[in-house]
């Protein structure tokens, strides 16, 4: 009898939906991709012991994600977006009082971008236990550390978006005056937003990288119309995934490569703030808009999921974590020596 695909056992469980026969996808629970959890080091701000001082509704969501973990971390990265979305509200709206004004995400999250710079030279306290031979580390360093150990298709779910985007914009300008351009409304807002916010990346990525990519791609949209179809054969199927991953090789470079300097003037990026907008928009921004708009398919219930998805999806819980502490930090809800447990957490294996 021939073995079922994946897209088969899926169907299945839809239509005929159990508990027991959505868990037997899973990894099992004693699988190595979830023995990072033992290590997970959680906030333990000294100051929530008085429960008033506790970040209400934010904490609720809190709640949520730590129940989905280690199994599901996609589904707690979501939740914990909730509190984080809450947080980054709240820090703006304290601080702005003008009448009338609308919030919207992305005024927020400009401004949680903002408050977090000014943060990043302050150094986080770090006890003998854990610290590897440091005494304290800058929120700066510790975000790059987070960089370092992240995942490749974290990196690589950037890549391929900024890749797909300048294929179909280089296709468009070659068919100018056809009928076969791409319509801009099938050009995903992710890329368009990469391309205008970082122009020297972009432009790298298109001289380099991009240009080989569009190369393999005869582009056009799918039957249905909803979705476009890049055409790449499958003799160039490994040469366009390598393109990809070199791609996402350029893009962690880029955010390892940043210094802090006087002038905060970066490689890539016009100041502090520019270089923190390319770690939480890219990785993590555009990661929820793509679950909360059903722009993919489930992160977990994939046909393609595998034990690099889980860790994958780990890594982008994680580093929410320390942007949504950092926002608690610029709202003085906890203090640079609660931050300790982020540190930890660079030291466990995703």
């Amino acid at each position: 009898m021939p073995q079922k695909t994946r897209l088969q056992i899926l169907g299945e469980i839809v239509t005929d939906y159990t508990p027991a026969r959505h868990e037997a996808q899973m990894l099992p629970k004693n699988h190595q991709r979830f023995l990072w959890y033992a290590n997970f080091k959680r906030l333990h701000p000294a100051s929530w012991a008085n429960p008033e001082n506790i970040p209400y509704v934010a904490v609720t969501g809190l709640i949520d994600a730590y129940s989905q973990l280690p199994r599901r971390p996609d589904l707690a990265f979501n939740s914990l977006w909730s509190a984080t979305n809450s947080s980054y509200n709240d820090l703006y709206l304290a601080s702005h009082l003008s009448h009338g004004a609308a919030l919207t995400d992305s005024k927020s999250i400009e401004y949680s971008l903002e408050r977090i710079s000014h943060q990043l030279h302050k150094s986080i306290p770090i006890s003998g236990v854990v610290s590897g031979g440091l005494s304290s580390i800058s929120i700066f360093d510790l975000l790059k550390e987070y960089i370092k150990i992240a995942p490749d298709k974290n990196f690589n779910f950037v890549a391929q978006y900024v890749l797909r985007g300048i294929a179909v914009e280089s296709h468009n300008m070659r068919q100018a005056a056809t009928t076969t351009k791409i319509r801009e409304i099938l050009i995903p807002s992710t890329y368009l937003t990469f391309k205008k916010r970082f122009p020297k990346i972009h432009n790298k990525i298109s001289n380099s990288t991009g240009l080989k990519f569009s190369n393999l791609c005869t582009i056009s949209e799918t039957p249905c119309r909803t979705d476009v179809d890049f055409g790449i054969q499958q003799a160039n199927s490994e040469q366009a995934r390598r393109l990809v991953h070199a791609t996402g090789k350029i893009l962690r470079q880029e955010a390892i490569a940043a210094n802090v300097t006087k002038s905060s003037t970066q490689i890539g990026f016009d100041d502090h703030k520019h270089w923190l907008s390319f770690l939480i928009l890219p990785l993590l921004y555009a990661t929820r808009n793509t679950a909360a708009h059903g722009n993919a398919a489930s992160r977990l219930n994939s046909i393609f999921t595998n034990g690099n998805s889980i860790s994958s999806s780990t890594w982008t819980f994680l580093f929410c974590y320390i942007y949504f502490s950092l926002i608690l930090l610029c709202q003085s809800k906890i203090t640079i020596n609660d931050l300790e447990p982020l540190y930890e957490n660079t030291r466990i294996n995703i």
